[in-house]
């Protein structure tokens, strides 16, 4: 179920470009997530992870952030 619009939320990705708070995440549904707080993984299977505390946007990225798109894979 998807959490209602104005709900912090966790989401971990692996992407190349550093995430930073006040970017934005969009995923292919186009639903977008407002980046509050960033951590990055630096120890563990997963280096480079960054873990992030995001807010569920009502509408579409804010003028002026970055946007970072994502896809979702299956979870196991």
């Amino acid at each position: 179920m998807a959490a209602p619009a104005g709900s912090e939320v966790g989401i971990y990705v692996d992407l190349v470009d550093q995430v930073d708070a006040g970017d934005a995440i969009v995923t292919q549904s186009g639903r977008t997530y407002l980046v509050v707080r960033v951590r990055r993984q630096e120890r563990g299977k997963h280096i480079g992870r960054q873990h992030l505390r995001c807010v569920v946007a009502e509408g579409s990225a804010p003028e002026g952030a970055r946007i970072h798109r994502i896809r979702w894979y299956p979870r196991g």
